[in-house]
């Protein structure tokens, strides 16, 4: 299997026309319409459904598709942590990290050390933690910052130097909003949101009560789409706080049930980093008083 058939799928998956994938790779369309039914001859199953203008993935297709990004994630990665000529630090780092206010300070340790090292480039992936743990631990992310507890036996952390505070999300005209801070009972009754994390849906639960489960009208994993959710009245959202939550039209009321929690800084156990890896770890452990 070609690493170049597997960017032709990802493609062809992605844009659902295999003329498409082939404009956008500066190939011939039957080049990559060959190459993908050579790959599912090679792996004895049927990943696209074709008509005359279009192809859609098969079951089988949406499992391999995962597996296909991965792997090229992780090629792309050694690429880039090839040696270079000189000194001079280069390649690409990859941090996965969930919507919270936290991220403003790893925002600032990239700018500052990408500054520094002119050649490395950064790739910012949002995700829940429970996704960013798996990733770290495939190797498809390099670090990965959370909030939640780390297992000291898959993984190396930090802990940085902030804190975050759970709350809830409600319209600026809210009863809740006039509140300085909110627990179950002020809760009951109101149409809750709560994060897609199954983590922290069940701490939610264990903290507020489990009757509080009979209100959850749906979840969310972005903030910015549980802005609008709690703009347009579909319920109160339960979130971490952001920096980027609108004041103007929004209150958010800390949960009293809820102590402020640590961020971390995550990272695979391994018994050799990259010099890239390496330095970055150092420059985020050891210089908290850059930033």
């Amino acid at each position: 299997m070609d690493i170049r058939v597997l960017e032709y799928f990802v493609v062809a998956a992605q844009e659902g026309s295999i003329t498409r994938a082939a404009e956008l790779l500066h190939v011939s369309q039957p080049t990559v319409s060959r190459q993908l039914m050579e790959l599912e001859e090679e792996l004895g199953r049927k990943l696209f459904d074709r008509s005359k203008r279009s192809v859609t993935l098969t079951q089988e297709g949406l499992l391999f598709r995962e597996s296909a990004q991965e792997i090229l994630t992780l090629y792309r990665k050694e690429l880039s942590h090839r040696p270079q000529d000189g000194e001079e630090l280069a390649g690409d780092l990859y941090l996965g990290s969930g919507e919270a206010s936290s991220f403003t300070y790893a925002a600032k340790k990239l700018d500052a050390f990408t500054r520094l090292h002119p050649k490395v480039r950064f790739h910012v992936i949002s995700e829940n933690g429970e996704r960013i743990f798996e990733d770290v631990e495939k190797g498809v992310l390099d670090v990965g910052l959370v909030i939640r507890q780390v297992n000291p036996a898959l993984f190396e952390f930090y802990q940085l130097p902030l804190h975050e505070q759970w709350g809830v999300l409600v319209p600026k005209d809210h009863p809740l909003a006039k509140k300085d801070s909110v627990g179950s009972a002020e809760l009951k009754g109101e149409r809750l949101i709560l994060p897609e994390n199954y983590g922290f849906q069940q701490e939610m639960l264990l903290r507020l009560g489990p009757d509080l489960d009979k209100q959850v009208v749906g979840y969310s994993n972005l903030i910015y789409n549980s802005i609008t959710l709690v703009k347009e009245r579909a319920g109160v959202a339960l979130c971490v706080w952001n920096n980027n939550i609108p004041r103007d039209d929004l209150s958010f009321i800390p949960l009293r049930e809820f102590p402020r929690q640590p961020a971390y800084l995550v990272w695979k156990k391994r018994p050799l980093n990259t010099p890239l890896m390496e330095k970055f770890l150092e420059f985020m452990t050891s210089h908290s008083d850059s930033v």
